[in-house]
């Protein structure tokens, strides 16, 4: 179970709330809600408020992280969304590989 729908679902159940509740008390539209839901993007806000309304972490609904409470995490106040070491280094292999690729365009023209 890694998606965000999935972890919202069961938190929700879990506390006897439902997608009505969740969205009133996150300040989030049902209709927004159900778009984050069924497309499983949202917004850092969005998934912060979700998560302070469910007393869980970012990085928990997000399935960075199987603990839902992270221990000595400021995550809120930062701002900021764990990522995995592996996932950020695969990102700077990509971004220096469209480097790459644009220097060579560039040179050929």
């Amino acid at each position: 179970m890694k998606r965000i729908e999935d972890r919202i679902r069961v938190l929700i159940a879990e506390r006897n709330m439902t997608l009505l509740q969740l969205a009133i008390q996150s300040k989030i539209t049902e209709a927004t809600l159900h778009a984050i839901l069924n497309r499983n993007d949202a917004k850092y806000s969005q998934l912060s408020r979700i998560a302070g309304v469910l007393d869980v972490s970012v990085s928990y609904l997000t399935g960075e992280s199987d603990l839902q409470k992270l221990p000595n995490a400021k995550e809120q106040q930062a701002g900021f969304v764990n990522i995995k070491m592996d996932e950020v280094l695969d990102m700077q292999r990509q971004i220096i590989d469209l480097q790459n690729r644009l220097l060579m365009k560039e040179n050929k023209i």
